[in-house]
């Protein structure tokens, strides 16, 4: 049997974040097997384990004791968990596991939410911020001038870091979401692969002034270049909500395009349109694309209202934001510019497969 390698007397000791990667796991399941604390898989104790007899690590007391003599205060400033069709739920579940994970190390979260549909509401959030004595700030700025104004006042004194959105002319620690663009042509190139030649397709954008879901339909609507058989049209509806609302636009789409055969919803609001296409349709088949797995989409997914999902993955999301500015912040690691998440095509086959974040 092959024995494992052993550091020589000058090489320097393991570190608990070589334990994690080379387990590829997280730095807090590494410190919960290394004290016996907190509930792991035993095969993934198992593995810890293994790695550190391999490479000789030894915790260092005394510096653990330096490191949580501070405690870190990130805050995490999203839209409304309720709003996008509870979308926002799933970036908060995985802020709070990372913070559960973290806990030990005196990492503790404070939540500044807004509405994203009242940017007029947003100045009392700012305040709050402002006044908070924040070690860092997860920020979602889907509400984009506001969350300029705001970075503008934090005067860069406040490292942060985006989740699903990204922002031109600022600096972030980190970006952690989709390339919108390349998003919205994945799409397009499914719509195309699918629809008959000649047809229409539409694009529907259910969010006013938001550059992600903006950039979202400009990447879909490159799919259907100048001189293409298949034409693409862009329609707003920005209270997707309201089935009478919903059922008039797709109508007038219909009537506008008879030779519609594909839609593509920008974001999460790919349901409501889902419950009223079926209906408009009549047994027609207008291929339906959107976003998000949230149980809505779910449904509509398996039952064939709707065709396909992008996942964006918002609870990864989360996760990683907190960890990006716990190791910036707390062990002066340098975080990547952008961490992308994939651009995960889900169907009602493979929907099984997927957690419902």
């Amino acid at each position: 049997m092959k024995k494992p390698a052993k550091r020589s007397a000058h090489t320097e000791p393991a570190t608990i974040k070589e334990i994690a990667k080379k387990a590829k796991v997280s730095i807090g399941t590494v410190d919960r097997v290394v004290h016996d604390r907190g509930r792991v898989a035993p095969a993934t104790a198992a593995r810890v384990r293994k790695i550190i007899r391999e490479t000789g690590y030894k915790p260092n007391i005394y510096a653990s004791h330096l490191s949580r003599a501070k405690t870190y205060h990130f805050g995490i400033t999203v839209p409304l968990p309720e709003q996008d069709s509870a979308f926002w739920e799933t970036s908060v579940a995985g802020v709070e596991r990372a913070a559960r994970e973290l806990h030990h190390y005196r990492v503790r979260v404070t939540y500044f939410h807004y509405d994203r549909y009242a940017p007029e509401q947003f100045k009392p959030v700012e305040r709050k911020i402002l006044a908070a004595g924040l070690d860092g700030l997860l920020c979602a700025p889907v509400l984009h001038e506001s969350v300029r104004g705001l970075l503008a006042r934090l005067d860069g004194n406040i490292p942060y870091v985006f989740i699903n959105t990204d922002l031109d002319g600022l600096t972030p620690l980190s970006f952690i979401g989709q390339n919108s663009k390349q998003s919205g042509l994945v799409c397009g190139r499914l719509l195309r692969l699918l629809v008959p030649v000649p047809s229409s397709v539409a694009a529907i954008l259910t969010v006013p002034d938001d550059p992600h879901i903006r950039t979202r339909a400009d990447g879909f609507k490159e799919a259907f270049p100048d001189g293409d058989k298949v034409r693409a049209w862009e329609y707003q509806l920005f209270a997707p909500e309201k089935r009478e609302t919903t059922a008039s636009l797709l109508k007038s789409i219909i009537a506008s395009h008879p030779d519609l055969a594909g839609v593509f919803v920008a974001n999460v609001a790919v349901h409501f349109v889902a419950a009223e296409l079926r209906k408009i349709a009549r047994g027609r088949k207008i291929f339906l694309i959107g976003y998000d797995l949230i149980p809505a989409n779910i449904e509509a997914l398996r039952s064939g209202a709707i065709d396909f999902l992008i996942s964006q993955k918002p609870e990864q999301q989360g996760y990683k934001g907190v960890y990006a500015l716990y190791r910036s912040v707390a062990l002066k690691e340098k975080c990547r510019r952008t961490m992308a998440m994939p651009i995960d095509i889900i169907t009602k086959e493979n929907v099984d497969f997927y957690e419902a974040h």
